[in-house]
């Protein structure tokens, strides 16, 4: 299952002199929104992202909580927790991705450390679960604070979408191809979290794909409204079998510990 918010912030055409990304603290309530297959009538769930500027780097942790319901009335209950490190010279990123059952068995257990070696943005993902698993990372693979920068500078440049390689850690297959398109932009508007007032944001959809695979069909695809601060709202979030909204329900920005930017 690929996380929605491994995903970080897109900037629009416009947007270069917003204030940039910063830590935060956010709750999504998940609803199911379609259903594309006859075995699955209902799903919810909950979701926190915490973002911690670290100075040096970003620390992220997402804890996500999804109950979908069969036909048959059973209901299928997955805990995912994702956590990051990612230094902010773009060097390393190290990951930690969990999934469990209902039964609190680990159904998925990725950990490892991702390097850049070399100038054109190669490098080596050493895993330690599954342990032994080296995989290299092809040239212009961007971690995901760094893969956020270059939507920001798309964004500011104009661009209607972007299509950079991409390493996270949510897969033990290694990096991936993404798509990202920029749907439409919006200035400053009342909001009911004052901290996002004052900013403009940028509607997206971004998909995720295999490098290894043809199929035109994303692993994984994503819509929402990021703010210039990396906050995102009006998910959409598709599964393939079932899409889910994600309801922006809490929100609370620290001030930054590491003075001016």
């Amino acid at each position: 299952m690929k996380l929605p918010l491994a995903l970080l912030g897109l900037l629009a055409p416009g947007l270069a002199n917003a204030a940039g990304l910063t830590g935060q603290h956010a709750l999504y309530t998940l609803e199911l929104s379609k259903v594309r297959t006859h075995d699955i009538t209902g799903a919810t769930g909950q979701l926190s992202f915490d973002v911690v500027d670290g100075c040096t780097g970003w620390a992220t942790t997402q804890h996500m909580t999804l109950l979908v319901r069969g036909v048959d009335g059973s209901l299928t209950k997955t805990v995912t927790d994702y956590i990051t490190w990612e230094s902010k010279d773009g060097k390393t990123l190290t990951f930690t991705l969990r999934e469990r059952d209902n039964d609190g068995k680990e159904q998925i257990d990725d950990a490892g450390t991702a390097t850049h070696t070399a100038a054109d943005g190669s490098g080596i993902i050493a895993y330690t679960t599954p342990a032994n698993t080296t995989l290299r990372m092809p040239p212009g693979t961007l971690f995901p604070m760094a893969h956020t920068e270059a939507l920001l500078a798309a964004g500011a440049a104009g661009e209607k979408f972007i299509s950079p390689t991409l390493f996270d850690g949510t897969t033990a297959d290694g990096a991936q191809a993404t798509f990202v398109a920029i749907l439409g932009h919006h200035g400053p508007m009342p909001n009911t979290y004052p901290a996002l007032a004052a900013l403009p944001s940028a509607d997206v959809d971004i998909a995720f794909y295999e490098r290894k695979n043809d199929d035109e069909n994303p692993d994984f695809r994503s819509q929402m409204r990021y703010f210039a601060d990396g906050v995102a709202d009006d998910m959409s979030l598709d599964f393939g079998d079932f899409v889910m909204t994600a309801k922006l329900t809490h929100l609370s920005i620290p001030p930054s510990p590491c003075g001016a930017k």
